[in-house]
């Protein structure tokens, strides 16, 4: 019996290239110089499918970790040094540049394990309203123009987390424990975010990012100091925690391409196209496009019953198909954040629309598109600023990232 258990294991055993998410060791090939991604791979005795190379070449490629000829780029040189997913690292990167770094590591957390949520058998109302309840309060620093205008499963997850750990710091384990099972929350899931958020921390101190201080340990009750620390809106890190309109930028930062828009957010032309693979739709919902095909928001998502969205665009980080193609997580976003962290730009200066990646449209003067494009190249140069001397203080102060920083929250104030 001994031997046929080793031998089934043996068999089964899958190799160490085959096991390790490809677009991570696409990375390690840039970061040690190995040459180009798919001719390294493909001499190896058990290569990954050809189309999973070419799809994680390019997913590299969408992200901004490469630039022309496979070059890593400075943000793929901090990708390389982080162990996470490129999206959720691209994020937490982003999160401490714009000074957003807590609600952005508890996001990422969440992201990489599972929602806090729990469904009770005939409860599913109940949760919905729950969820609502947590967006009701308006959070301690809060900017007036967040309150109401959330429409984000990543901001609630965050709101959450806030309330619990407020609640778990001041009024101890029993106190946090009732407060899960008011709102339908898992306290054990609040716990592994909590630990996460620690670990995701220490890696950003690891590439020299943050700079964790000396008299906290990564162990026992000492762990929740750090959490603490992690969450202080007196850190540079957090200095822009409290604006949603930042926090959603950075979550369309990092979670580009998982991209969708409704129609008016779509170019005709690929309009027409998509129109013709689609059933003729209710006018309940707006009707969303991934830039292939019809797209639905989960029935999970606290998007699923809006009428209608303060934006056109949505940002998500995973599908699923079953009878429809659902997003699972969703977070409207401002037409800044796709002009500043989208995809390709093309500008038509006669009739004053801006094209990202050849399907969605934005209206924006030709000199404001122009200006987004340019920030978008010096923001490429901060991050390389940031490999040669990583010290949170010169970033968050620098010039670029304070003129994005007032580009998104004076489109936050204006009317929609």
């Amino acid at each position: 019996m001994a031997i046929l258990y080793l031998m089934h294991t043996f068999q089964c055993k899958l190799p160490e290239m085959l096991r390790m998410p490809l677009v991570e060791m696409c990375l390690q090939i840039k970061l040690l110089s190995l040459g180009n991604i798919k001719p390294f791979l493909l001499k190896a005795l058990e290569t990954p499918k050809e189309e999973a190379i070419n799809s994680a070449i390019s997913l590299l490629y969408e992200v901004c970790a490469i630039g022309r000829n496979e070059e890593l780029t400075p943000l793929g040189y901090h990708l390389a040094k982080l162990p996470v997913d490129v999206l959720i690292g691209k994020m937490m990167i982003y999160g401490a540049i714009f000074g957003c770094l807590s609600p952005i590591l508890s996001i990422s957390a969440f992201l990489s394990y599972k929602s806090p949520f729990v469904y009770p058998k005939d409860e599913k109302q109940n949760v919905e309203r729950a969820k609502l309840a947590l967006l009701t309060d308006k959070l301690e620093g809060a900017s007036e123009s967040d309150k109401g205008n959330r429409q984000s499963d990543h901001l609630l997850m965050m709101v959450a987390y806030k309330k619990w750990e407020k609640i778990l710091r001041e009024n101890g384990v029993k106190a946090a424990q009732r407060f899960c099972s008011s709102y339908f929350l898992s306290s054990s899931v609040m716990y592994m975010i909590r630990d996460m958020r620690i670990q995701f921390g220490t890696l950003l101190a690891d590439i020299g990012l943050i700079n964790l201080p000396k008299n906290y340990q990564i162990e026992g009750k000492k762990s929740e100091k750090l959490d603490s620390w992690l969450s202080d809106v007196s850190q540079v890190f957090n200095k822009y925690s409290h604006h949603s309109s930042i926090v959603k930028a950075v979550i369309c930062a990092g979670l580009y391409p998982n991209v969708a828009a409704a129609e008016d957010g779509i170019v005709k032309s690929a309009l027409s196209v998509l129109n013709q693979s689609t059933a003729p739709a209710t006018k309940e919902q707006p009707v969303l496009y991934d830039g292939k095909r019809e797209v639905h928001i989960h029935p999970s998502s606290i998007n699923n019953n809006l009428k209608a969205f303060q934006y056109p665009f949505v940002v998500f980080l995973e599908k699923v198909e079953t009878s429809k193609v659902f997003l699972r997580d969703t977070t409207i976003i401002s037409p800044y954040s796709i002009l500043l962290f989208g995809g390709s730009m093309s500008i038509q200066h006669q009739t004053g629309l801006v094209t990202i990646d050849g399907w969605m449209k934005l209206a924006a003067p030709a000199q404001i598109a122009v200006l987004f494009k340019e920030l978008r190249l010096t923001l490429h140069s901060v991050l390389k600023e940031l490999i040669r001397k990583p010290q949170m203080e010169t970033i968050v102060g620098n010039e670029v990232v304070r003129s994005i920083i007032h580009l998104l929250l004076e489109e936050d104030k204006s009317p929609k």
